[in-house]
């Protein structure tokens, strides 16, 4: 059979490929052929085929093998399309939230906004509850570009960056609205050089709220009340040094081992935000819960800045802040509206629950604010707190 007849009967497995021309694979293959003046790279230990160009002086004789053209006229489609396709870039998100938190759930609805608005190219798949690491891990993971974007607590950084401690100096911040003031307007522009000094492209905040301490001892009313307490910290210095200068006991255990170290006896209570403390069941070993609010607990979207800048389109940066920005609003509202609810389920339960004074609290920090101050150093205290009171004008 002749290369042309060979051609020909390709055309009942051959589709159409819409390149433009409308022309068939097959079609794109005879051209190929016609134009070979060399041995074809399809030819092999096939049968002899001479293939004449009648529209010229050449004459040519190579071997050409039926199973190539075959695979290569149904390759053909294909590779076409290939080029008119765009495939969807893929990107994970990684948070410590428990998939009931309203962070998780907040962060759900943003990525369903996001891969709509973007038309299905951006996609974004989320490892709630540590699963890919500890706070600290998955944030050095972050940094250098394995994780795309995570949702962090800036305290998780601190080794990274000492200045960002700041965020949680304890006992600096009024009320929500204060502290929302300071992260979104004062204070935004030099938290932002913090994290990209240190790796992170900030994109929006979120919330975890002011944390309060739980425990399986008394109930507290007033800073004495805290002495003598074993209590269970993350390895972050300011909580650290919050409860050590209230004269508690700190042992540091992992978020993932703190139910167990409370069930065990191991750690008389835990600081956590009220909505953390819920979701956490921390509850269950406990018989007393404190509403503190010795820190206040945020929680900040970033990405890789690799990522972030070489990946990404403008227009699709542009789409991610945006829905980030609202899905931080709708966590922080949830958290806060949720508070009461999750306060009084825990009541019903039988957790005595107590709202001391902030005040006397706030009065033996002394002790904390002087190590803080030698860690951040005297020009990040001194700028942060014009900062912070700026945003109370």
């Amino acid at each position: 059979m002749r290369a042309g007849q060979r051609l020909r009967s390709l055309r009942g497995i051959c589709p159409r490929t819409a390149n433009g021309s409308g022309e068939r694979p097959f079609e794109i293959l005879r051209r190929m052929i016609v134009r070979q003046r060399q041995r074809s790279p399809w030819c092999s230990a096939g049968r002899s085929v001479r293939c004449d160009h009648r529209g010229g002086t050449m004459s040519q004789s190579f071997r050409l093998n039926r199973r190539a053209v075959i695979a290569g006229g149904l390759a053909a489609p294909f590779v076409l399309r290939s080029s008119f396709a765009m495939a969807a870039t893929e990107l994970r998100l990684t948070h410590p939230a428990d998939t009931s938190h309203p962070v998780h759930t907040a962060a759900e609805e943003m990525v369903g906004r996001i891969a709509e608005r973007t038309g299905g190219e951006i996609n974004i798949t989320i490892f709630p509850n540590n699963a890919l690491g500890s706070p600290t891990d998955t944030a050095q993971q972050t940094r250098m570009g394995a994780i795309d974007f995570i949702l962090m607590n800036p305290a998780n950084i601190e080794a990274l960056s000492n200045s960002i401690g700041a965020i949680n100096i304890p006992y600096q911040f009024d009320d929500y609205a204060h502290a929302h003031r300071v992260l979104d307007e004062t204070a935004r522009d030099w938290i932002e050089a913090q994290l990209l000094t240190a790796g992170f492209s900030w994109i929006a905040n979120f919330e975890w709220g002011f944390r309060a301490l739980s425990n399986s001892q008394r109930p507290v009313n007033t800073p004495e009340d805290v002495q003598g307490l074993r209590i269970r910290v993350p390895p972050e210095l300011a909580i650290k040094a919050a409860f050590e200068a209230l004269g508690a006991s700190t042992q540091t255990v992992a978020f993932q081992e703190v139910y167990l170290a409370l069930a065990n006896g191991l750690v008389d209570g835990q600081d956590n935000p009220v909505s953390t403390t819920f979701a956490a069941k921390f509850y269950e070993a406990q018989d007393h819960l404190a509403l503190t609010k010795h820190i206040y607990a945020t929680i900040m979207m970033c990405a890789n800045p690799r990522v972030w800048n070489d990946r990404l389109t403008e227009e699709q940066r542009a789409i991610i802040s945006e829905e980030a920005v609202t899905a931080g609003a709708t966590a922080r509202a949830e958290v806060q509206s949720s508070e009461e609810d999750y306060i009084a389920q825990m009541e019903e339960m039988g957790i005595a629950v107590t709202r001391p004074e902030v005040e006397p609290f706030r009065a033996r920090m002394e002790p904390a604010y002087e190590q803080l101050r030698a860690t951040l150093g005297e020009e990040t205290w001194t700028t942060w707190a014009e900062l912070v009171d700026a945003a109370r004008a």
